[in-house]
């Protein structure tokens, strides 16, 4: 083999290293998101609060489990752990969206996240209906 024909080889396999390791920095854009978004879905939680608890459960359904006494919790580490949800889920849907986006790509991704999401949901309205 010539050198000339060894250093083309090599230009290829370098880009696709650059093109892997900035889509791995690319895959977390969920995550940032999902930060951004909690200051704005915190107060849409405060404007929601006026039109019932129906509107919570579906904006907040994890914050709803953990007031829920299904769990376990007793009063006062639920009040925490639903304060802290309350800053928490929007992240942590980014987190998970980012990990199944750098795994499997973005339609599982997004198909994944709403399932958490709306699966929550409707073990909240189903609790919230016994």
């Amino acid at each position: 083999m010539s050198p000339a024909t060894s250093a083309t080889q090599r230009k290829p396999a370098t880009r696709r290293k650059k093109k892997a390791a900035s889509s791995t920095w690319l895959t977390w854009w969920p995550l940032l998101i999902g930060i951004l978004v909690t200051p704005l879905t915190v107060r849409a939680a405060g404007v929601m609060a006026l039109a019932g608890p129906d509107a919570l459960r579906m904006l907040y359904p994890w914050v709803q489990l953990v007031q829920s006494h299904i769990l376990g919790f007793p009063a006062d580490v639920a009040n925490v752990l639903s304060q802290g949800m309350m800053y928490l889920q929007f992240p942590l849907y980014g987190f998970l969206m980012s990990l199944v986006l750098r795994a499997r790509g973005f339609v599982s991704a997004l198909v994944t996240t709403a399932i958490v999401h709306f699966g929550a949901v409707g073990i909240v309205v189903a609790l919230a209906h016994l």
